[in-house]
């Protein structure tokens, strides 16, 4: 056992004890509760792909694994989340006719029919269990059926895929021109059929822009975060900045606009910080007062509940530190529990949240690097009444 092992199962015995009973925000009638630990996913020798934060990942809640993918070697690490270890590695091609990799791997999905998909800039690659190449999809007008794309609209590469493996769905627009997004486009698998659904999310959310002129007419432009999950043949789109969402509801074939109301945060970004910088140093120093405001992560769903859950965080001055904010919606999208966390809860990544947040087995996990080695943060709900959330 390595010392950073050790390390981890110290901090594991110390937060099991962080525990606090409070008062449903919502709902004064129910009381909540939620402990928090940490844990260490075993390598053995090993080194594990870190670089990206597990942003190549894709969580099996079927399986109980999680799948790590380097996009540059092509090697998959299976995470077994209940041994907490390295179950096995994986390597797949980069040539060949199963080859999975054409300009760059933007993300991956395993799916709950064991396919495995691997998403690029303009293709999406289906691969069966055995590791066959079994269909190749386009984001072009001249492969799908059913709407089209206008002349220099694009749909994004890096979109999402449902857990059933039934629906791809991603932002579209002309990507050319500044704040250029029209809404989403949802690719029906089965026929390759395109579906356009322009909204207008992005908006105004230019002014929270930063940007910096590093000469010869390139810049450096840092903007709000923008989140789509696809659950099944519906969708929700939310923004960094907003207290709110967009959620397609496919049984009233209607996009929803929900606005939340926060106790502990503001629900819209002030935007208090200038929007330009002349050096890097101060660029840096801006990033870090636009970071100091509130961030809305996004939207992570359990699997098994059908709940939603999401951090959010905004520097709180009276203490001198931030606070993070847990809130937990119904399959309706109803908020139900709105939590401060303790003070010595910190939520790892600094733009909050990082590492692709997933829900197993009612806990919460959330990405932490120790010295380079893969831990996670768990954290689990219940509520007074002995049923947990999840």
């Amino acid at each position: 056992m390595n010392k950073y092992y050790q390390l981890a199962l110290v901090l594991l015995l110390f937060s099991c004890n962080t525990e606090k009973n409070t008062k449903n925000s919502n709902d004064k009638n129910i009381n909540f509760s939620y402990t928090i630990d940490t844990v260490m996913i075993d390598a053995g020798d090993e080194f594990l792909y870190l670089n990206m934060n597990l942003y190549f990942s894709s969580y099996s809640a079927d399986e109980g694994l999680l799948y790590n993918l380097n996009p540059e070697s092509a090697r998959m690490e299976v995470i077994d989340l209940e041994s907490h270890s390295l179950d096995r590695l994986v390597q797949y091609d980069l040539d060949g006719p199963n080859r999975v990799k054409e300009l760059a791997i933007t993300g991956i999905k395993k799916s709950d029919t064991g396919d495995l998909f691997f998403q690029d800039y303009y293709t999406l690659s289906r691969l069966d269990s055995s590791g066959t190449k079994i269909a190749t999809y386009r984001f072009t007008n001249d492969f799908l059926n059913g709407e089209e794309l206008a002349l220099n609209e694009e749909i994004d590469g890096m979109g999402q895929i449902g857990s059933d493996g039934a629906y791809f769905a991603s932002f579209y627009g002309n990507y050319q021109e500044k704040g250029g997004i029209r809404g989403v486009a949802q690719i029906t698998l089965a026929d390759s059929s395109l579906r356009l659904f322009p909204l207008d999310f992005w908006g105004d959310l230019d002014k929270y822009e930063v940007n910096m002129d590093v000469g010869d007419g390139r810049g450096i432009r840092a903007s709000e975060s923008k989140f789509l999950l696809v659950d099944g043949i519906d969708f929700i789109v939310s923004t960094s900045a907003r207290n709110e969402l967009w959620h397609y509801n496919s049984k009233l074939d209607s996009i929803i606009h929900k606005e939340y109301t926060s106790e502990f945060t503001n629900n819209v970004k002030p935007g208090n910080y200038p929007k330009t910088a002349n050096s890097q140093e101060e660029f840096e120093q801006v990033m870090k007062q636009k970071s100091d405001e509130v961030i809305f992560g996004f939207l992570v769903k359990d699997e098994d509940s059908g709940m939603f859950y999401r951090y959010s965080r905004e520097r709180d001055d009276s203490r001198n530190n931030y606070a993070f904010v847990l809130t937990i919606f119904d399959e309706n999208l109803n908020q139900l529990h709105e939590e401060k966390l303790n003070e010595e809860v910190s939520i790892p990544d600094e733009h909050m949240p990082g590492g692709k947040p997933f829900v197993h087995r009612g806990m919460l996990y959330t990405f932490l690097n120790i010295e380079d080695e893969l831990a996670f943060v768990r954290l689990k709900t219940k509520f007074s009444d002995d049923q947990d959330t999840n």
